[in-house]
């Protein structure tokens, strides 16, 4: 089951796994505008999520959701007290936010945790708790800026470009694509691994460099940037050796590559 299957990265993780015959998968959403399915259910936070668990019983989660801090913290909490009673799993999509207070270096998947915003601290939390209560059934994902071909963020650049403005930051980073996060997700399900994951491209580039590559790429007018106050690295980076090279074949050039396509 995919909690937040209609957005960018749920959604791309959705498709991928229907993909694969021996799996049911079945996601929630959010949106009045998303049509329900008996493989999409609609779900609020603000609703207990616990009759959800009872109707779908699903061996994996994994957990795309956004919204209240406070609201998805009880949801993980009552779906990892599930999951432990029949020993399934949580996938959790995590972020370089929990390392926000070090933003000196790119950082690695046992680095110390030293997050200084509030979202990074609520991810913090939800790591911790899964760990806990699911112990070697939890697996973590830490996610750098993700794309998709229409995702906000690419929505944004698109916007900016036809508004001749698009504001940019002294940032150095690294960058996932939702089908590089969605092919690590189907391959952690079928190898039932678990652990913590740095996914994103192999190189780091400065954003406004970055955005630049895409801009060019795209094939239309580079706007005028406008600099935000935003500095330092943001950057996860993979020390595992268990992974796929292929799974790990991403940088930015690949990632702008497969954005780009149509």
């Amino acid at each position: 089951m995919i909690l937040g299957a209609s957005g960018t990265i749920g959604s791309a993780i959705f498709r991928r796994l229907s993909q694969e015959k021996t799996l049911r998968v079945v996601g929630t959403c959010f949106s009045a505008r998303q049509k329900e399915s008996p493989d999409m259910i609609r779900f609020s936070l603000e609703t207990d999520i616990l009759p959800l668990l009872r109707q779908v019983r699903p061996d994996v989660i994994v957990s795309a959701m956004r919204g209240d801090f406070g609201e998805q913290l009880s949801a993980h909490e009552t779906a990892a007290d599930c999951l432990r009673e029949h020993g399934g799993k949580m996938i959790f999509l995590s972020t370089v936010n929990v390392f926000d207070g070090g933003m000196d270096r790119p950082h690695y998947e046992e680095d110390t945790r030293e997050p200084v915003s509030a979202y990074g601290r609520f991810k913090l939390q939800c790591e911790d708790l899964l760990r806990d209560r699911l112990d070697r059934q939890a697996a973590v994902l830490r996610l750098p800026f993700v794309w998709g071909k229409n995702s906000p963020r690419m929505e944004a650049v698109r916007a900016g470009c036809a508004a001749g403005q698009l504001e940019v930051h002294a940032i150095q980073s690294n960058h996932a694509a939702d089908l590089q996060i969605a092919e690590l997700v189907e391959w952690i399900i079928r190898e039932d691994r678990s652990g913590t994951f740095h996914v994103g491209t192999s190189d780091i580039i400065g954003y406004e460099p970055f955005m630049e590559r895409l801009i060019a790429a795209m094939g239309v007018k580079k706007p005028r940037f406008v600099r935000g106050e935003a500095a330092g690295v943001m950057a996860v980076l993979n020390s595992r050796t268990d992974i796929p090279q292929e799974l790990l074949d991403w940088d930015s050039e690949r990632l702008i590559q497969y954005l780009c396509m149509p």
